[in-house]
């Protein structure tokens, strides 16, 4: 809220006149801090005078409200004004701010961090405002722990335009927050009476960011329904720590509040690149809250802002999840499509009319609605996976029945001590869970309910299966029983004796099966002595005895034997080998 006499308010818009010595007259309104956003910061003022941030009790976002006149920024050139270099207290925050109606100025900034002067850095507009503003400005750009601005303004400087610095204190508790916020299990809001199928997420609440709800005023205003998600960037830097987030979103809501007169902060959830997901306005996450976020489109949707800056950085999977989550969750409630597009009206923007109608994505890209490059092309191009993800929650949640995309199968060679596997394939939703019960020949084998299944001696000469039967709760069970495998096999037990009378070589032969396994051997087997040879058929008890030298006498000497049984279903070829001496 812009006063007559200059002054942009601060907290509860009370002003308050900051001189630092030697410096300019300023006049400037203090926030809030006692406590740098990095411990250590020097708070006090810059040798030499300069801007010195404040702080009023009760608040730990410390803040300063410049007016840019003649004084500060200058005329250098026709439709250029450029200020000299300003050293400051501590500050991590730059925005800019003016009143409704003025030509919009190109501003552009460079800080001193860390002793050294960066090059200059266009500052965008904010298109995230609500209908009833007074007071327009640029996004909020957090630039880390700076010492020092300069701003160069072109093409027209509002009468108003105000340098707002801000820096919000680094808590002890933000580096606990992630174990604060796993200790508790999420509970819907008590004003929430809607009920959804997708679960709501892991929402970290206001208390848990560390909102001050004295910088907030009035009641919160609600929405009739939902038709749309926007998503937005905060147009900050990309590399913050996860202990840096909750200072970071103070800074916002201070800058709404505070230096644009909003009643709270614009976005109504926040997700940072982490994936963790933030409240924003105040009123209840689970209910229609009207936000501050989309010029036009506020009156039936709910924005997400991504925290970084999505034109120099990508935004990461997590990221990308978290959107979709908050997303999924609060379309269910209310019917709506997240691959699909949707007929609203404009409200009025600089896109669109009071009034018109057109036909947007149900999640779509703040420049959809407004002339703003938000949020940013690189998370912009990436939109179709967050509606993708999106959609595929919703649709797990809304289904009854379990959809299979890939049959299950079974794998593995079936013989006597080897395994073999059911593979369950793949199907939706993903809280199904597969168990297992393997058949012989049809029939149940008791104690067989594990995925991966070892061969026994009774399955030898039978065929296995197994059904695979999906289950969840609230779902139809679905069971699957794959072909079955191939007859099981096993390696027969080969035993052979040799005798020699009168220089005839007489082998005798026993082929058995494995112990405990049940069918017996058949089929032949081939018997070699020296250079001679004969194949003969088992008899049904196993044996055979094969004779060489009855007719032509074997020679003498040592000779090798080897005996192969040539295998028979369900039996596999085995074979043994010795020698015998005929005299």
């Amino acid at each position: 809220m812009t006063r007559g006499d200059g002054v942009v308010g601060g907290t509860h818009r009370r002003p308050l006149l900051k001189l630092a010595a030697g410096g300019a007259a300023l006049a400037s309104v203090g926030v809030a801090a006692r406590v740098a956003l990095h411990p250590g910061d020097d708070d006090g003022p810059p040798s030499g005078g300069g801007l010195v941030l404040s702080a009023d009790d009760g608040s730990d976002v410390k803040s300063l409200s410049v007016r840019l006149g003649d004084e500060l920024l200058p005329k250098q050139a026709a439709g250029r004004w450029e200020s000299q270099r300003l050293p400051t207290s501590v500050h991590s925050m730059v925005g800019f701010t003016w009143a409704v109606g003025a030509t919009a100025p190109v501003v552009r900034v460079r800080s001193r961090v860390d002793g050294v002067w960066s090059g200059w850095q266009r500052v965008s507009l904010l298109h995230d405002v609500p209908e009833d503003t007074t007071r327009l400005g640029t996004d909020l750009v957090w630039i880390g722990r700076a010492t020092g601005v300069q701003v160069r303004v072109d093409g027209h400087r509002p009468d108003d335009l105000t340098l707002v610095l801000l820096h919000p204190a680094k808590r002890a508790a933000d580096a606990l927050l992630d174990q604060q916020v796993a200790a508790r299990s999420t509970t819907p809001d008590a004003e929430d009476t809607t009920t959804a199928r997708v679960k709501r997420p892991d929402l970290i609440g206001r208390s848990d960011w560390g909102a001050n709800e004295r910088l907030r005023s009035g009641r919160p205003s609600y929405n009739d329904t939902l038709k749309q998600v926007h998503v937005h960037h905060t147009v900050n830097a990309n590399d913050y720590a996860r202990g840096d987030v909750p200072a970071l979103i103070r800074g916002m809501y201070a800058y709404h509040t505070q230096s644009l007169g909003w009643s709270d902060i614009g976005y109504n959830f926040l997700v940072d690149r982490f994936g963790r997901t933030y409240v924003g306005r105040a009123g209840g996450a689970g209910r229609l809250v009207r936000g501050a976020h989309t010029l036009g489109f506020n009156h039936n949707s709910t924005g997400i802002s991504c925290i970084g800056n999505f034109e120099t950085g990508s935004p990461s999977n997590a990221m990308l999840s978290g959107v979709a989550a908050i997303a999924a969750w609060k379309l269910s409630i209310y019917g709506g499509k997240p691959r699909e597009k949707v007929t609203v009206r404009s409200e009025g923007s600089d896109k669109y009319a009071a009034g018109r109608t057109v036909r947007l994505p149900v999640i779509d890209g703040h420049r959809d609605t407004n002339d703003t490059a938000c949020p940013g092309t690189n998370l912009y191009t990436r939109l179709p996976a967050i509606r993708k993800r999106a959609n595929k929650l919703i649709r797990a949640a809304n289904q009854t029945g379990i959809e299979v995309t890939r049959a299950a199968s079974l794998s593995g060679t079936p013989a006597l001590g080897s395994t073999v596997r059911a593979n369950p394939g793949r199907w939706t939703p993903s809280a199904a869970v597969p168990s297992y019960l393997w058949f012989r020949d049809g029939e149940k084998i008791k104690g067989s309910r594990e995925q991966v299944y070892t061969v026994r001696p009774a399955d030898v000469g039978h065929r296995l299966t197994c059904r695979v039967q999906l289950s969840g709760e609230g779902l139809e069970t679905v069971q699957q029983v794959p072909d079955e495998l191939p007859v099981t096999t096993a390696q027969a037990v080969l035993d052979f004796e040799t005798s020699v009378n009168r220089r005839v070589v007489i082998v005798k032969v026993e082929v058995h099966a494995p112990d405990h396994v049940r069918p017996a051997p058949t089929g032949k087997v081939k018997v070699t002595v020296g250079e001679r040879s004969r194949t003969v058929t088992l008899s049904d008890d196993g044996r055979a005895v094969v004779k060489f030298g009855r007719h032509r006498k074997h020679p003498k000497g040592r000779f090798p034997v080897v005996v192969e049984y040539l295998g028979a279903s369900p039996f596999t070829g085995a074979s043994a080998t010795g020698t015998v001496r005929v005299g």
